[in-house]
């Protein structure tokens, strides 16, 4: 893959398209209410992926907070690092101000970066579920028992789950945002039609039929 596509600025979902919803900034979140979920599109947010052995201590040479433990991940400064097994790294900015992913980005495309530092090309497909139903979501959905993962995530640092999910392999991780639980999940976008369609009847179930907007 070209450098110039491991991460863009402006990303359009993988969703444009399958609801009028799907804007390149976001999609509008059908709340589900009382014991329901929320869900919403993520996949604008800007992001890289990096591996080999030093890209650990290349990026903690430009500022990022890295994770010591393989499939772990580490917040600050509003960019959110997942160190996936040992030596690969998924970094996305969780905010509009992603001034510090978009320099690493440069460094990483430049010739003068370490040899053993490589780009890893992410277009994934990014949705973040909210809600009290969540769980319930997932014991239907997933065999991994989140339970635990749920009662107390940190916003700052935690374990991140490899697994799958109605038959996709995902990456999730638990955190704390603005006071709630946010259990977020990156996949391969070639199933996003299929994850959204399946995921929202799921949703729409749990909260008794009520069908997203």
């Amino acid at each position: 893959m070209n450098p110039a596509d491991v991460v863009t600025k402006r990303r359009r979902s993988a969703l444009h398209g399958v609801t009028e919803s799907s804007v390149v900034r976001g999609l509008a979140a059908p709340t589900m209410p009382a014991r329901g979920i929320e869900i919403a599109d993520r996949s604008f947010r800007a992001r890289f992926g990096v591996k080999g052995p030093q890209a650990e201590s290349w990026l903690g040479e430009l500022g990022f907070v890295v994770p010591s433990g393989a499939n772990q991940w580490a917040a600050s400064g509003d960019v959110l690092v997942a160190r996936l097994a040992t030596s690969e790294f998924l970094v996305e900015s969780l905010a509009e101000n992603d001034a510090l992913v978009a320099a690493a980005v440069e460094r990483l495309e430049a010739e003068s970066r370490p040899l053993s530092v490589y780009p890893v090309g992410r277009q994934d497909l990014v949705l973040c579920l909210r809600g009290p139903a969540i769980n319930e979501l997932l014991r239907q959905t997933c065999g991994v028992d989140f339970a635990p993962h749920l009662l107390e995530p940190a916003s700052s640092s935690g374990p991140l789950v490899l697994t799958s999910m109605i038959g996709v392999g995902v990456v999730a991780v638990p955190r704390q945002e603005a006071g709630s639980v946010e259990l977020t999940l990156w996949l391969d976008p070639s199933f996003a039609h299929y994850f959204w369609t399946t995921l929202t009847g799921l949703i729409s179930d749990l909260a008794g039929g009520e069908s997203p907007e």
